[in-house]
């Protein structure tokens, strides 16, 4: 649960940056289709790290 939730935080950080780049570019995107397309992501991103190692990747990002 923990790997899952944390690849969700990933994808929808992503697709944060995704919504302020099509913003910036002056690309419309609905409200619905962003939605959408963030839940998608976020919850693609989500399986991968359950599958994936993700925290091990984060295990290795060196501490401050």
């Amino acid at each position: 649960m923990k790997r899952f939730l944390s690849g969700l935080a990933v994808g929808l950080f992503l697709a944060a940056i995704a919504w302020s780049y099509s913003a910036y570019f002056h690309v419309p995107i609905s409200l619905v289709q962003g939605i959408i397309g963030s839940s998608l992501l976020a919850i693609f991103c989500g399986i991968i790290a359950t599958i994936g190692g993700l925290d091990k990747l984060m295990d290795n990002i060196p501490h401050f």
